[in-house]
């Protein structure tokens, strides 16, 4: 029997990226990066070379400022230095409403606003990091927010109050404040504009500042993983473009093979149309997630007869279809799988009478059926342990056909079968 010749055409002339110069020159240039120079002071493709060399400790500082870092203990310290000074100011603003006389209530005071603003920050943390929706975390934050403002205003109405009540000989605009923000008791920043605005003012200095650091590191973050993931695309098209280019040249150096030994050897030229044919179903047939269980079946039979002209006399093939098996899309490459393990354990260890017979049918019940019986040599007494690709094809089968499937195994001395049903969808 022979087959017609149907080798893939040409290999594509010219296809950018082929010599991985062209996409990855062009890949470097979309970010602003120079490529390295070689000997003669040509550009050629490589890494990205830095427009300046920064030492570790700089670069770790960079990391950490950009939120990058994968150090814990640097992000302890970083957020301990910040609340530091954001303390230090809120001390240092207290003593010029207390005075320098006063440091008690200095510290009073600071600590106060500084504990409010410092759970707010972590709260609207923790509401941003959780996988919440868009409108539910937008709703936890603006009410988070406001019971931070009441709670802001509360504190510093009873505190500054107390302090007032308390302590004596402070200034007199430090009384001015604690009688304008306590018209109408400890609501009044409710109803007077003006000590709302007050306590708002004094709120924002120290909660927009967390909250606008993040959120920038937030956004040099994104865009670092934004170019990231930008190069990696790069990367994988020109890997992409390799590997599109290799398996055409394969075709293409198979076609001039064929031509050579057609009139010379017509068992290797049918060989090389098989194996062409074998090639073309792998690399782009099984591509896709399903096939038509015709085009697995080509393949086995391409697979069946190189091994029968390998093994020559030795080897007993049948192949039986049945006329009504009708369409079944199947996974590419699953049945294969059965037939190679039948010609490795069974064929391949036997001298002669080796022989596979191969079944594809449908039962009474309309479920597909493909059934695999090889010789095996006489093993008294061994137990035959499913293989790597056998339990590697059954979990597959898991994923695809939970509870719609059967992978069935038995043995005697001398022949080992497989039987694999697939259910019809509506039994499923």
């Amino acid at each position: 029997m022979k087959k017609a010749a149907s080798i893939e055409p040409g290999a594509l002339a010219g296809a950018p990226g082929a010599n991985g110069s062209t996409l990855a020159g062009a890949a470097y240039r979309a970010q602003g990066v120079a490529l390295p120079a070689n000997s003669r002071g040509q550009q050629q493709a490589g890494p990205p070379v830095s427009p300046f060399s920064m030492s570790k400790t700089s670069a770790g500082f960079a990391n950490i400022l950009l939120g990058i870092n994968t150090s814990r203990r640097a992000t302890v310290l970083l957020h301990v230095a910040f609340w530091a000074a954001l303390y230090c100011l809120y001390f240092y603003q207290s003593r010029w409403f207390t005075g320098d006389e006063h440091p008690r209530s200095t510290v009073l005071i600071a600590l106060s606003k500084w504990g409010v603003i410092a759970g707010a920050f972590y709260a609207t943390m923790y509401v941003l990091h959780r996988a919440y929706s868009p409108l539910l975390k937008l709703l936890l934050v603006a009410t988070a927010w406001c019971l931070t403002i009441v709670s802001y205003d509360l504190v510093s109405y009873y505190l500054y109050n107390y302090i007032n009540d308390t302590v004596p000989k402070l200034p007199t605009y430090f009384h001015n404040i604690v009688k304008g923000i306590s018209v109408k008791g400890p609501w009044t920043f409710l109803y007077d504009r003006n000590a709302f605005y007050l306590h708002f003012l004094q709120l924002n200095i120290g909660l927009f500042i967390p909250v606008i650091i993040k959120l920038g590191r937030w956004a040099a973050r994104s865009r670092i993983k934004a170019i990231a993931l930008e190069k990696d695309n790069l990367k994988l098209e020109l890997e992409f473009l390799r590997a599109q280019i290799n398996p055409h040249f394969l075709f293409n150096t198979l076609n001039s093979v064929y031509s050579l030994i057609e009139d010379k050897d017509k068992t290797a030229a049918f060989i090389i149309v098989s194996l062409s044919d074998m090639m073309r179903y792998a690399l782009y047939d099984a591509a896709t997630t399903e096939v038509d269980v015709a085009k697995e079946l080509a393949f086995i039979q391409n697979y069946i007869e190189i091994q029968q002209i390998r093994h020559r006399r030795r080897l007993e093939v049948e192949l039986e279809i049945a006329p009504d098996l009708g369409p079944q899309r199947i996974p590419p490459l699953l049945l294969i799988n059965f037939v190679e393990n039948a010609v490795k354990h069974g064929v391949d260890k036997l001298r002669h009478d080796a022989w596979v017979r191969i079944r594809a049918y449908r039962d009474e019940l309309g479920t597909f059926c493909f059934a695999v019986a090889n010789a095996r040599p006489v093993q008294a007494g061994a137990d035959v342990r499913e293989g790597i690709g056998t339990r590697n094809t059954r979990r597959r089968l898991d994923l695809l056909y939970p509870g719609a499937y059967s992978l069935q195994t038995s043995h005697t001395a001398t022949q080992f079968d497989i039987l694999l049903r697939l259910w019809p969808p509506h039994n499923g």
